[in-house]
């Protein structure tokens, strides 16, 4: 997507260069460029190099997002997520609650999603590269990985590609491990994240603010268990389906994940 979009950027800027602007039209206004403190910069920079260069990725979320109930009342949902990764073109997650057990398995072609919980799963072509994939996950499953910038190909361009400001907050510790603290804001979200100090710049908390919607309600990932070493055979990307699993079509899939959505917002 990344490549398409720069594509037709370039086509476009072709066309204005060889077309005349109409009389008295007014020009195009160019987007504001980011304003991001050189701290902040150099180290979203360390930390994507890292997560890009690595062949296996391996990484445990504890995740809290604020939801609100039909009641008005406010609540915070926890969940836990496993991400596994072996690029250029495997991925899977593991998400569990007390409600929900999904995986998401990706293998190169095809894109998986298994619901333990209620013993049904579903398949569909998948694109051959990794970003490709979570794009499809999300159209086609209704699936949305707000870690997924981590993973990506390019974690910089993903994370900062919308980005309107950033500064370095300085040290903190997240669970005893010293990290750095920046802040980011975009048009219709602020994010922050907390990067390890030292050799190994990994991301170990993220914290976004939808401040668009109303009440602006957060969503928390605390982030553990880095592992760059341990090799991922094609098994761990391929789902196994249980012979009592019921298949359904992608469409369904879709329909239950947001009917269950919506019921989490019940009392």
């Amino acid at each position: 997507m990344i490549s398409a979009v720069g594509a037709l950027a370039g086509l476009a800027a072709t066309v204005e260069q060889e077309s005349p602007a109409p009389a008295g039209a007014t020009p195009p206004v160019a987007a504001p460029a980011a304003i991001l403190d050189s701290a902040a910069d150099t180290l979203m920079h360390r930390m994507s190099d890292a997560l890009a260069k690595s062949q296996f990725l391996s990484v445990n979320a504890e995740i809290w997002q604020d939801l609100d109930l039909s009641s008005g009342q406010r609540v915070q949902a926890g969940r836990t997520v496993e991400l596994q990764v072996r690029r250029p073109d495997r991925f899977r997650a593991e998400v569990r609650s007390t409600r929900r057990n999904r995986g998401l398995f990706y293998d190169g072609q095809t894109l998986s999603l298994f619901d333990r919980a209620q013993n049904y799963y579903g398949s569909v072509p998948a694109p051959a590269s990794l970003d490709e994939a979570l794009d499809t996950a999300t159209e086609r499953f209704g699936i949305a990985f707000p870690l997924e910038d981590l993973v990506v190909s390019d974690p910089y361009h993903s994370a900062l590609d919308k980005v309107l400001s950033g500064t370095d907050l300085g040290p903190v510790t997240v669970l005893g491990t010293r990290c750095e603290h920046l802040a980011f804001s975009q048009a219709t979200i602020d994010w922050q994240i907390w990067i390890e100090l030292g050799p190994k710049p990994l991301p170990r908390k993220v914290l976004i603010t939808y401040k668009n919607e109303p009440g602006s309600p957060q969503y928390t990932a605390i982030l553990s268990h880095w592992d760059f070493t341990t090799a991922l055979p094609d098994t761990v990307f391929h789902l196994e389906v249980p012979t009592t699993a019921r298949k359904i079509e992608v469409a369904e899939i879709k329909a239950k994940l947001e009917t269950q959505h919506g019921e989490a917002k019940k009392p």
